[in-house]
């Protein structure tokens, strides 16, 4: 009884110190929600999308996600055209952000059939060192 309420006690801190240290490397922006938004990177420093940024963004978007997930890109279309994702980006960050973002829809097929864990949905955008990840939205 004691070892394993020693060992409960052990995995607790352990937690504890994981979730501390995590949301001690998430990142923020002080244009996304008054800086209240996690993003992977600051959208302030988005450039102009180029002439076809689709190509170039799904490519980002699969560099985020990990290979044995089997990651398939299923949409990705401009934040000002996807109905669905696009707007939380002019919501969350603005117009100029919003405009300069393409929203990606990632399977993760390694966790299918579970539709919450096989789908992942991300902001990119253009930095001076490429097409970039700037938020996790799912």
């Amino acid at each position: 009884m004691r070892r394993s309420l020693v060992l409960a006690v052990g995995l607790l801190a352990v937690a504890t110190v994981t979730a501390v240290a995590s949301a001690s490397r998430a990142k923020r922006s002080p244009i996304c929600t008054r800086g209240l938004v996690t993003v992977e990177r600051d959208p302030r420093h988005l450039l102009p999308l180029t002439e076809n940024p689709i190509g170039p963004a799904t490519k980002a978007a699969l560099r985020h996600t990990r290979p044995a997930a089997r990651p398939q890109v299923t949409r990705a279309d401009l934040a000002t055209a996807d109905h669905e994702r696009g707007g939380g980006a002019k919501f969350e960050c603005g117009t100029r952000v919003w405009r300069r973002t393409v929203v990606v829809y990632v399977t993760l097929r390694r966790f299918e059939p579970s539709g919450s864990l096989s789908e992942s949905v991300f902001y990119v955008g253009r930095f001076k060192d490429g097409y970039r990840v700037w938020q996790v939205v799912h």
